[in-house]
This record gives structure tokens, C-alpha cells and sequence, in this order.
């Protein structure tokens, strides 16, 4: 049952009791009674038909005060039925006065069924005339009795329009109140996902720097050492040399893959905007490993801070696989914006795709997907023109401005200095 059912049942014992009261009419006036029966008929019959459809919205933004978010049906049963409600009430009242008793369920239909609110104290002021009209026809226009029908209707008016209109200010400020209770839900969601993320950031952080301050000294010393302790031994050792370059080897295989972890997991710096912190990640990069990398822009525009820092994270860790599995000699680095788009390309000349390997199996990856999926981002993995890997990012472009003017919260990742991360369009070639 909807929450109306109550006063459907209401509406249909109003008519069935009025059309017993008019019945005890009959014998002395069989044509008013009769005429009185039509009424309330075609009243209760229009009611059935359409008028209910008013009445039978669970959510309040879906009655006749948001007249937008209701159907064509509805809207035709909230501009008829109200107006046919009018003309029963008004012509059954000039049948039999004892039908003015309808206006306890006329009035509230209108205040219900229409909008905006001054049709609804038009249409008040209409039913008010109308019975007002009907009580002159059935008991006459002395003096006494335009008097008293006048009186009457003006109380009920009076009444109506009191009761309506701080009914409509209720409904309208429980709607108002259901609003920025959805809001707050939404920003403590937001701002449950901003904690969390945060955490995980800092536990990364932390965790890289444990790695680089333990492990990664570790096997620098056990480099070293592999390395002095092989120039110490003779000649004639040969089986003890090559174990100790084995074991050089797999210290420095076990040094690249730390330093990589470290480098996807090292706290992201955006102050100044994207460019200036691409161009130090490259900067850093190639000292650290002597690859030659191009940054070639085409574009570009300042964007709100979570995405800039996702396309950071992307470089990071697309910089971090190349470091660890390419082997490759130059990078090529491209960001350009078009059609409300933003690509960012990272490939290499290194030894491409293992296509024993899934793309998508590292960690790196799939937490990349997941920053991506969360602005409506893309990824795409597959072989460079050079014979490398080419990692392709797509996302929408969300102006700084716009985002700033939406008034809402930012999202994961924005922190405090959304407004630093716009930087002036950009288009050129920077090779580090």
C-alpha cells in the first residue's frame, strides 16, 4: 500500500456516505437526488479513473509540487480532475446543500493535485464561488440566505488557504531538509574515501621509505662487497668468481626492482602544476639511470588537482616499469589535450611485450586502472612503434574553473591546493 491509502479510502467513504444522506431526499425531491448521485458519480468515478494518480507518490519530489519530475498521466489527472472536482462539488451543491460537505475533500485535492501554489488559491477561490453559487440556486437568493452562503464559503476559504499554504511550506521544507540530508550522506562518503585513500597514500610513503632506507642499502653493500671481494680473489678461483658475479647480478636485479618500487611509490609532487612536475620526475629519472626521455606537449590546460596528481601517479609508474622491465635506451613522454580529452602516452625502445605475460597482472597496473576508473578514465597497453611497450591514459577534461564553481567537495586525492594546480596552456617540445 502507498502512503496515500488513507485518504483514497477517505475520498471514496466521503462519496458513498454524502450519496446515502442525499437518498433520504428521494421520496420529496427525486430529481435533486438524482442530480446529486450524477455528481458525486462522476466525482468518485474521475477519482478511480485518474484523479488517485496524484496521490500515490512515495517520494515527495514527486507530487504535484514538482510538477517536472511527474509523468504526462499525472500531469493531465493534476490540471482535469481538480477542475472536474470544482464542477462537481459546486453544481451537486445547487442539487442538495448537503453536498457542500465535499469541499472537506475538494479543497485539499486542489492544494494536492496543482501547482504552481498561486493556481492552487485560484482554483480556491473558484470552489469557494462555485458552492457559493450552488447554495443561492438550491435555497433561493433572499437577503438571509446570500448572507449566510457567503459567510460560509468565506470561512472555508479562509480555512483552506490557511491550511494550504502551511502545508505547502511544510512539504517544501521537508524536501528542502531531505536535500542537504542527501548532500551530507554524500560529502561524508566523499570525505570517508578521501580518509581512506589518505591512509593508504601515507602507508605507501612509509613503506617506501623503509624499503630505500633497509633494503635498498642492503644490496648496494652486497653489490659493493660481491664486487671488492671478486677483485680479491685469484686468478685460478674461477669457480668462486663467477658465483660471485652471479651473485653481483642478482643484488643488482633485486636493487633495480627496489628502486623501482620506491620511485611508484614515492610521495607525489604537484606543486606548480603537472608540466613542472613531469619535468622534474624526467629530470630525476634520467640522472638515476641515464635514459633519455622527450616530454612533448600539445594543448595542454591547467586541470583540478586529483586529476593532475592521477597523471603524475600514471607517469610514475609507467617511468617505474620501464626502469624495471624494458631495458630500453629512450622514452618518449607525450600530453596533449583535444575534444574535451586528455591522453598522456609513455613508450620506450626496449624489449616490448612478453606475450607469455599478462599486461595486466602487476599491481602497478591495476591500481592505475582503479584512479582512472574513478574520473572516467582509460589505459591501454600495447606494443611502440620502436619495437617497446606504449602505455596510453585517456580522460575527460574537467576545467579548474568549473570545478571550483560547482561548489562541491573535491575529489580523492584534491587535497588543499586545488587552486595551484592550473598552469597557462602549454604546447612545445622539452627534452631532458
Amino acid at each position: 500500500m502507498t502512503r496515500f491509502s488513507w485518504w483514497h479510502v477517505a475520498v471514496g467513504a466521503t462519496v458513498v456516505a454524502l450519496a446515502a444522506a442525499v437518498a433520504i431526499d428521494f421520496a420529496d425531491h427525486p430529481g435533486s437526488t438524482i442530480g446529486a448521485w450524477v455528481c458525486l458519480a462522476l466525482l468518485g468515478g474521475g477519482y478511480a479513473a485518474f484523479g488517485w494518480r496524484s496521490f500515490t507518490a512515495d517520494d515527495p519530489a514527486t507530487n504535484a509540487f514538482a510538477a517536472a519530475a511527474v509523468d504526462r498521466r499525472e500531469r493531465a489527472s493534476a490540471v482535469v480532475f481538480p477542475l472536474l472536482a470544482i464542477v462537481c462539488t459546486s453544481v451537486g451543491v445547487a442539487f442538495d446543500p448537503n453536498l457542500a460537505t465535499l469541499q472537506a475533500i475538494t479543497f485539499p485535492i486542489i492544494w494536492f493535485s496543482v501547482d504552481p501554489m498561486r493556481r492552487a488559491i485560484v482554483l480556491n477561490v473558484l470552489l469557494a464561488v462555485g458552492v457559493t453559487l450552488g447554495f443561492l440556486v438550491s435555497t433561493g437568493t433572499s437577503p438571509a440566505a446570500i448572507a449566510q452562503a457567503i459567510v460560509i464559503e468565506t470561512i472555508s476559504l479562509l480555512f483552506s488557504l490557511a491550511l494550504g499554504l502551511w502545508f505547502s511550506f511544510a512539504l517544501r521544507q521537508g524536501q528542502e531538509n531531505t536535500r542537504l540530508l542527501n548532500e551530507l550522506r554524500a560529502a561524508q562518503g566523499e570525505l570517508a574515501t578521501l580518509s581512506r585513500d589518505s591512509g593508504i597514500l601515507s602507508e605507501r610513503e612509509r613503506l617506501a621509505g623503509e624499503i630505500h632506507d633497509t633494503i635498498a642499502q642492503s644490496l648496494t653493500g652486497l653489490v659493493m662487497l660481491a664486487q671488492r671481494t671478486r677483485g680479491q680473489l685469484p686468478d685460478d678461483l674461477s669457480p668462486a668468481r663467477a658465483n660471485l658475479q652471479v651473485i653481483e647480478d642478482i643484488a643488482r636485479e633485486a636493487l633495480v626492482e627496489t628502486r623501482a618500487l620506491v620511485a611508484a611509490s614515492a610521495p607525489v609532487d604537484n606543486d606548480g602544476g603537472l608540466l613542472p612536475a613531469l619535468q622534474r620526475l624526467i629530470s630525476r629519472f634520467t640522472r638515476e639511470t641515464g635514459v633519455t626521455i622527450d616530454l612533448e606537449t600539445t594543448a595542454y590546460t591547467g586541470q583540478p588537482n586529483e586529476v593532475e596528481v592521477v597523471l603524475l601517479r600514471c607517469a610514475q609508474e609507467a617511468l617505474a616499469n620501464v626502469r624495471k622491465h624494458s631495458g630500453a635506451t629512450s622514452v618518449s613522454l607525450g600530453l596533449a589535450e583535444a575534444a574535451g580529452i586528455i591522453s598522456l602516452t609513455v613508450s620506450d625502445n626496449g624489449a616490448g611485450i612478453d606475450a607469455a605475460r599478462p599486461i595486466d597482472g602487476g599491481f602497478g597496473l591495476a591500481g592505475m586502472q582503479q584512479r582512472l576508473a574513478l574520473l572516467g578514465g582509460t589505459l591501454r597497453v600495447a606494443q611502440s612503434a620502436s619495437g617497446g611497450v606504449e602505455l596510453a591514459v585517456t580522460l575527460p577534461a574537467q576545467g579548474a574553473a568549473e570545478a571550483r564553481g560547482s561548489g562541491g567537495a573535491p575529489a580523492a586525492g584534491a587535497g588543499d591546493r586545488a587552486g595551484a594546480a592550473r598552469v597557462p596552456p602549454a604546447a612545445g617540445r622539452v627534452t631532458s
